[in-house]
């Protein structure tokens, strides 16, 4: 499959601005691909779907490689809430809180999967090739892991004072790429948005022609302000409340 350096962007933080670190972790996006290509499995999947495991696999890498906050939030809440790290798969004996993991892997697999594919079915959860498939990819990052720089833009929560109103602007900035970008609220995004559609060729149908941009925007505002996002039911400002404690 090919990942475009646009493809990559998109999913960062800090987009559009550039980081010193982009390099790097294209390199690792593009080892990714490969490895999955030269094992084989899963080739059922559309090439678009298997773009987004590998994007989501190098910013869940990014993530902890910076100790960001996103994968350990989620992890954390989890535990706290129903005993394991992780839905579907209990605690393994070589699970390491924070740090990179297997079954962190076939998590994300099998959720990018599921979100990409509603309302149809994708795979179960216990699939053997998503098993053999975390193996294939986490090799990559394993191999990788002390050497991989911190991303500065992945380091933004500990930047960002969101109880600070000058700092308004950067919080928005941050909540947008979060709810409609991000790894970890994708498949959330992507349900928010197959929701909304008969809305928003309303708001379309009402402009006529004209410029429904601003009208569209306040949608766009209004699901990520309202709607639970990612893999726990919190809103947006919880999550970045979460995440920032």
């Amino acid at each position: 499959m090919d990942i475009s350096v646009k493809d990559y962007l998109l999913t960062q933080p800090g987009f559009p601005r550039v980081s010193p670190t982009d390099p790097y972790y294209m390199e690792v996006a593009v080892a990714l691909s490969h490895a999955w290509q030269a094992w084989g499995g899963l080739g059922e999947l559309s090439e678009a779907v298997r773009r987004q495991v590998v994007l989501a696999t190098v910013c869940y890498f990014q993530d902890i490689v910076a100790d960001a906050g996103l994968w350990r939030t989620f992890t954390r809440l989890h535990n706290e809430r129903h005993g394991q790290p992780l839905p579907h798969y209990g605690r393994s004996d070589d699970y390491i809180d924070y740090e990179l993991n297997v079954d962190d892997l076939r998590y994300l697999i099998w959720y990018i999967i599921a979100g990409e594919h509603a309302p149809e079915p994708g795979l179960e959860p216990d699939d053997a090739d998503i098993a053999r498939l975390a193996e294939v990819l986490h090799a990559v990052l394993d191999e990788r892991y002390t050497e991989a720089p911190v991303a500065p833009d992945w380091q933004m929560l500990s930047a960002v004072d969101i109880d600070n109103p000058a700092e308004a602007q950067e919080a928005y900035r941050l909540a947008y790429w979060m709810f409609w970008r991000s790894y970890l609220m994708r498949p959330t995004s992507l349900a928010a948005t197959r929701h909304a559609m008969p809305e928003a060729q309303a708001i379309i149908a009402r402009y006529a022609g004209e410029d429904a941009s601003p009208a569209l925007a306040d949608l766009n505002d209004t699901l990520m302000v309202s709607r639970p996002a990612g893999p726990l039911s919190l809103t947006i400002g919880q999550w970045i409340e979460e995440i920032i404690r």
